[in-house]
């Protein structure tokens, strides 16, 4: 999996950070789907999904 590039990752109930931080295990990663999840949705309404996921990977 260290060559994957694209992952959709929607509606599969990931909330926490722990989880999420696995991520950067994929070097080659370029694009990520990730909506539907409960992390996404509570990072989305408070307007910094973007801002804190980069963080993480």
């Amino acid at each position: 999996m260290k060559k994957l590039k694209i992952l959709y990752m929607s509606n599969n109930l990931v909330k926490d950070w722990a989880e999420f931080v696995k991520l950067a295990e994929l070097p080659c990663l370029e694009d990520l789907v990730f909506v539907g999840n409960p992390l996404e949705e509570k990072h989305s309404a408070e307007n910094n999904w973007i801002e804190e996921a980069t963080k993480r990977v």
